[in-house]
């Protein structure tokens, strides 16, 4: 093995992000099916005389196979390939532990593999820093070292297939898991905002600056504040977007049913407002707008979201904050519903960063203990 190199990982319903210390992060897709018997079509062009050309590994559409200290996960189908078959996390038991979830550790071991692959980083090992839901990581603070570590930590092999041929390995890789360091959710996002990347506290994070994070996931929303670098509460909403996508899926096949083969997967939704301007495309071509129902049950559910904000600066800060940040690939969408509501009486601020910005902020979490262990 080489040296040991440092990977910040977040896992999630729609994305895991994945990112080497002091590269540029990308996203990992977390939609996921078991291959069927479809993919291995059986075609030969030896009646041609073809010659086969190298099939490159196209990080879209991913056949893989997880080897976890030599017991196989399975081989399963990631990226659009899957996204097409109409496959999504979504209904995955939102109240079980995020750490105790098959299909994301399956796309966090995929993710760490494929950006290995990228940069031609075989037989590595690796230290690796997850986020980890607040409330999961409040309750279980004393041993979620010893059993999510644990699990995560160990010899992983990951095989690549060609989706055509499911018995061709185009590409291995392996790497050892040798340490695990645990990292909150929306505490990584202030990190980021609060430190330096000398691990040094930035000026304007004064000992009496008041900070209120506000993480908008797709299955849960986290909520934190802070009293200079002290964490002083957070909370988990056990609800995100993608009850926004299930509300607004319904409403489309209620009103427009005599248009539709089925109701809109999650994921349709999801792609049709952040990629086709709100237009869902149905039979024959022709385009619905849906525009009025998306931004009427966006503002809803803003609506609601900024009451419970409120109660939780009511709570710990009496009502008042200096600044609330705005993360997360929910906030994506929601942030200009979320400032309506809020933007009179808090100072709401929104990286360009949101959905990496737990990632980002884990890495800066770390740089900021390693340099406060230093002094």
């Amino acid at each position: 093995m080489k040296n040991k190199i440092r990977m910040y990982v977040d896992g999630g319903n729609r994305l895991t992000k994945i990112m080497e210390e002091a590269k540029k992060p990308f996203s990992f897709p977390t939609i996921l099916s078991e291959p069927g018997e479809e993919l291995d079509y059986g075609t030969s062009f030896d009646l041609f005389e073809l010659q086969p050309s190298k099939v490159e590994i196209d990080f879209n559409n991913l056949l893989v196979e997880v080897i976890k200290d030599g017991e196989s996960l399975g081989k399963k189908l990631v990226g659009k390939a899957a996204e097409n078959r109409g496959v999504l996390i979504r209904d995955r038991n939102r109240y079980a532990r995020k750490s105790n979830d098959e299909v994301i550790l399956f796309c966090l071991l995929t993710g760490i593999a494929s950006n290995l692959l990228k940069y031609d980083k075989n037989q590595q090992a690796i230290d690796i820093t997850i986020n980890q839901p607040l409330v999961e990581y409040v309750a279980t603070q004393k041993n979620s070292s010893n059993l999510y570590g644990d699990k995560l930590k160990g010899n992983v092999r990951v095989l690549y297939y060609n989706i055509h041929n499911t018995t061709e390995v185009l590409q291995e890789i392996a790497y050892d898991i040798e340490s695990v360091v645990l990292c909150p959710e929306g505490i990584a996002t202030f990190f980021h905002y609060a430190v330096n990347e000398n691990g040094t506290v930035k000026e304007d994070s004064t000992q009496d600056k008041k900070t209120i994070v506000f993480d908008v996931g797709s299955g849960q929303i986290n909520i934190a504040a802070f009293d200079g670098l002290k964490t002083v509460g957070v909370n988990t909403f056990e609800k995100g977007m993608l009850d926004c996508y299930e509300k607004i899926s319904m409403m489309l096949y209620n009103n427009y049913r005599e248009k539709l083969d089925r109701k809109p997967y999650t994921y349709d939704i999801d792609n049709m407002i952040r990629y086709n301007n709100k237009v869902l495309r149905v039979k024959k071509g022709e385009g619905i707008n849906t525009t009025d129902i998306v931004e009427n049950v966006f503002d809803s559910f803003a609506y609601e979201l900024s009451k419970d904000f409120r109660e939780f600066v009511k709570n710990k800060f009496i009502g008042n904050c200096d600044i609330a940040i705005f993360c997360g690939g929910g906030s994506e969408i929601l942030f200009p519903y979320l400032d309506h509501y809020l933007g009179s009486d808090f100072v709401c601020v929104k990286n360009d960063t949101s959905e990496y910005h737990n990632v980002i902020g884990s890495m800066y979490y770390r740089i900021y203990k390693d340099a406060a262990s230093n002094l």
